[in-house]
């Protein structure tokens, strides 16, 4: 049966055309995280690989569409959700957000749309781009415009970022010649009517066709090259779009740089590409920022610090504020709780210090280490006899403050002299507009807090955009802050914290530029209750901390996007009057508290409530198995029941004027998946005559006359099914895989 053979042939061949379409289509995503902050790219290519896999498989639009969508929501709670899947509540945020990004979306606040909703246009592409490859591949038999264009890609992504795509243009000729060989070899098959069998296609072509282009390829590669004639362009090009040599436009004069803790601050700006690379790894009971150092000397271009007398001091690891007052950040009238951090180090060489939260009291650690305090940042340095040492792991035994808003509004101008020549400091030539612009936002504001919250409520009132990408580096003479404040109104964090840094300070109140980390991503939780956070190079952050009179400094976070810092109540007073209730009442216990406390509502369940949501959480999760394994192995051996099937269907069917039609079409798409297609250039006649052939019978053509009867005849006539019921059934059990 030579068609049965050709049919499995072409199925080997657009397994191929997938894969070497994914391997290609692979190309695109491959440099994404090195020149752009997005994340989870193997969860990106997974999801592509998956829509591929569908798509071999060429299911109906109503069981691919479902499943398809089952995978994007699985890559979107992946990413953003760290909940069991079958916790509903993430797919009712997920819809909010989706709701809120499409108002968003149209009114062209592209800025305002989430990373969630921007994730999740991203896979809803992939799975466009997956149908496409579909049709180039197997529709069209075209594939040489995405090919030319992928390798254009690879090309400029190669020259202007920093990825290496040296292997990647070498994968790329060969995958494409590939498919441009074998879509060339099939296109000539189909034109011509060639037979191809199983054990000749592909092997006789794909291999010689595979080893010749990798062969060139790869000699290509290793050959060797003349130097180049002409002048580079590159460099030409990149300063024309920045000027280099000034400093000027965007990407500035150093190119795009990567993200993560460095000292050298003293120019900033300039767009950076995100950096993944782990550098610690915490254990936290409560969410905050990792602290560093802080600078204060703002030079119009960046920040700097000028050494104190003494520049540092040897601190007394388990109590490191005894003696060492430039270790206490917060008055003792503020409000803390003792809390402890484990942090591990998992890049030894780089990170010679300590990154703590809140106010640190004390470090542990079974690494003998001298620890010197910086008396202006406050980097806590570890030595190991006289050179910088990092620790590779240790706790930190901190205080994490609770302000009150009351306090702080209380709080007067009248500051020490030792922190107004410091943290007050402005280079002479900043420009007066800063200053006019402050006071107009700080113009019905009566103490330094509410000055202060209004300037970090100011950028996101105005719409400045959280950009990495498109960030400027100020020219030769032009001022960092006026620039973004009054220019570009874009940027990351260094350029809000710096703005409202020097905000501040124009209208008197003091103020310091702080470095360190955010939370990081989150990574489990232990058995006690504590949380574990990877912190990366992309964490590495910056923020504003704000003095007061009376209650110390006060973080503030300018930057959009970012809200981890401590906790703001209205009063300590107004708080404690509600925990110092008469008797009577605290013995009048609410539900709310009996269970926070771990008592019950009042009523107790017959049942364990959480064992019975875990029971049906792992029984829907084996019914699914089930299911998927059941629906796999159903697919796989079709064709060894799909026509038994289909005799037992009609034995029952009632029979009627459409009983007839409806099994001839059924017998259609039958004879199509057990390799019998029915060609666009056929006539019902020719393609009957051809069946009768590979089947080996007659039927069929008795069959097809009926048909054409009751769908073309002249005076249409109803086919009598019980008539024609035995041809249909000979057919049926003639088919054969």
């Amino acid at each position: 049966m030579p068609r049965a053979n050709e049919e499995q042939g072409f199925s080997i061949g657009s397994f191929l055309l997938y894969m070497l379409g994914f391997l290609l289509f692979w190309e695109w995503l491959r440099p994404l995280s090195t020149f752009t902050d997005t994340d989870y790219l193997s969860i990106f290519v997974l999801f592509s690989a998956f829509l591929f896999t569908l798509s071999y498989f060429q299911l109906s639009f109503w069981i691919a569409f479902p499943i398809k969508l089952l995978a994007l929501g699985y890559a979107v709670h992946s990413i953003y959700f760290p909940v069991s899947f079958f916790e509903l509540e993430w797919v009712v945020y997920l819809v909010k957000d989706l709701k809120g990004s499409l108002v968003h979306g149209l009114d062209r606040d592209w800025e305002a749309m989430s990373g969630l909703s921007r994730t999740f246009l991203f896979l809803v592409l992939l799975w466009l781009i997956s149908y496409l490859m579909h049709y180039w591949l197997i529709q069209a038999r075209r594939i040489f415009l995405f090919f030319l264009i992928t390798v254009l890609y690879v090309t400029v992504v190669d020259t202007f970022t920093a990825y290496d795509a040296s292997i990647a243009i070498v994968r790329t000729v060969i995958i494409g010649f590939v498919l441009l060989g074998i879509l060339r070899f099939i296109r000539i098959i189909e034109s011509k009517g060639f037979k191809v069998y199983r054990s000749r296609f592909p092997l006789m072509w794909i291999v010689p066709l595979a080893i010749l282009i990798s062969f060139s390829s790869v000699l290509g590669y290793i050959a060797p090259k003349a130097a180049p004639q002409w002048p580079d362009p590159v460099p030409f090009i990149t300063a024309v779009g920045s000027q280099a040599g000034e400093g000027e436009g965007l990407g500035g004069g150093n190119g795009i740089k990567k993200i993560g803790y460095g000292t050298n601050d003293n120019r900033l700006g300039g767009p950076f590409v995100f950096d993944d690379s782990p550098v610690f790894m915490t254990t936290v009971e409560e969410l905050h920022y990792w602290r560093v150092e802080s600078k204060e000397v703002y030079t119009g271009l960046g920040w700097e610090t000028t050494p104190a007398d003494p520049p540092s001091q040897e601190v007394n690891s388990q109590n490191i504020t005894q003696n060492s007052p430039n270790a206490v950040i917060y008055n003792e009238n503020v409000r803390t709780e003792e809390l402890t951090a484990n942090v591990q180090v998992l890049k030894q060489g780089l990170y010679p210090f300590i990154v703590y939260p809140g106010q640190i009291q004390s470090v542990e650690s079974e690494e003998d280490r001298i620890l010197q305090l910086n008396t202006v940042t406050g980097k806590l340095m570890t030595f190991e006899e006289a050179s910088p040492s990092g620790i590779p792991n240790y706790t930190v035994n901190y205080k994490y403050p609770e302000f009150s808003e009351a306090m702080l509004s209380s709080s007067g101008q009248s500051y020490p002299e030792e922190i107004t020549s410091r943290y007050l400091q402005l280079p002479e030539n900043l420009p007066g507009e800063i200053k006019k612009l402050t006071e107009e936002i700080v113009a019905d504001k009566t103490n330094p807090y509410e000055k202060a919250k209004a300037v970090e409520r100011y950028f996101s009132d105005e719409g400045f955009a959280y950009d990495t990408r498109e960030v400027a580096v100020p020219a030769r003479g032009e001022d960092y802050v006026a620039q973004f404040l009054f220019e570009t109104q874009q940027g990351y964090c260094d350029n809000f914290s710096s703005s409202m840094a020097v905000m501040l300070r124009t209208v008197g109140i003091p103020t310091r530029w702080v470095k360190g980390f955010t939370r990081g991503e989150y990574a489990g939780t232990l058995e006690n209750g504590d949380r574990k956070y990877e912190i990366t190079n992309s964490n590495a952050h910056s923020w504003v901390e704000v003095y007061f009179e009376g209650v110390g400094w006060v973080p503030f976070e300018p930057t959009r996007g970012f809200r981890d810092l401590p906790n703001f109540i209205d009063d300590y007073e107004e708080e404690e009057t509600n925990i110092d209730t008469p008797v009577e009442e605290e013995e009048k216990e609410t539900p709310e508290k009996n269970l926070e406390e771990g008592g019950t509502s009042g009523f107790s369940l017959p049942f364990d409530v959480k064992m019975l949501l875990t029971w049906l959480k792992w029984t829907a999760i084996t019914v699914v198995s089930i299911l998927l394994i059941a629906a796999v192995i159903a697919f796989l051996t079709r064709k060894k029941w799909l026509n038994k099937f289909f005799l037992w269907r009609y034995q029952k069917r009632h029979a009627d004027e459409h009983t007839f039609n409806d099994a001839y079409q059924r017998l259609l798409w039958l004879l199509h998946q057990y390799g019998v297609k029915k060609h666009p250039h056929q006539t019902l006649r020719e393609y009957a005559i051809e069946v009768d052939r590979y089947l080996d019978t007659g039927d069929m053509k008795l069959l097809t006359r009926k048909y054409e009867r009751t769908r073309y005849g002249k005076q249409q006539t109803i086919v009598n099914w019980s008539d024609t019921k035995e041809l249909w059934e000979n057919l049926i059990k003639r088919i054969r895989a």
